[in-house]
Formats: structure tokens, C-alpha cells, sequence
């Protein structure tokens, strides 16, 4: 199982949309999420920063089945007017922190 920590933020003033928008995540989004070997993710928000933490299979075979699921494509166009999108371009997701320490 790999760990994925990194980190994103939103607009000023959208963290109680940011926050009501997490309360109904549409349900194909979460089975798509599942069935590319996403489990135990968790958003934290702090002012407009989020520190996102999941865990995967296989995160190259994550990035892939997300890239093409139209649910998260969805999900992606509802969020863009909050999220504050800082991707790397060979990944087209946000860089990943070093896990510098863990502890079972």
C-alpha cells in the first residue's frame, strides 16, 4: 500500500462551499475512487489550504483510472470554480510530499 500526502488549496472565501460540497460527494465518484484502489483518504482544511492524505494499490494505476473516469472529470469541472488547481504537468496531479517519517 502506498501513502499520498500533498497538498492544494481553494479560494478566499469558499471554505463553507469547500466544506458543503465534501458532505454530498456524489456516490459514482466514491465507487470510482474504491475501484482504483483509493482507500483511507482524508481533506483537512486549514484557512484555504488542504492537506489531502490517501492511500493506494498502485498510484501510477490510481492516477490512470481517475484520469479517465467521467465521474471525477464531473467532479473536477464542479470544483473549479473553489479549487485553486496547482498540478504537476507530467502527472497532472499536485506534487506529492515526501513521507519523511511513519510510524505503525
Amino acid at each position: 500500500m502506498q501513502r499520498i500526502a500533498f497538498i492544494m488549496k481553494i479560494q478566499p472565501g469558499t471554505e463553507e462551499e469547500y466544506r458543503r460540497r465534501h458532505r454530498q460527494v456524489w456516490p459514482e465518484l466514491l465507487a470510482d475512487l474504491k475501484r482504483a484502489g483509493c482507500q483511507n483518504y482524508s481533506i483537512y482544511l486549514r484557512g484555504t489550504e488542504l492537506f489531502a492524505y490517501m492511500e493506494v494499490a498502485d498510484f501510477q494505476r490510481y492516477r490512470q483510472m481517475m484520469a479517465s473516469s467521467q465521474a471525477s472529470a464531473r467532479w473536477e469541472a464542479q470544483m473549479s470554480d473553489i479549487l485553486i488547481r496547482e498540478t504537476e504537468e507530467a502527472t497532472g496531479f499536485p506534487a506529492v510530499l515526501e513521507e519523511v517519517f511513519h510510524l505503525d
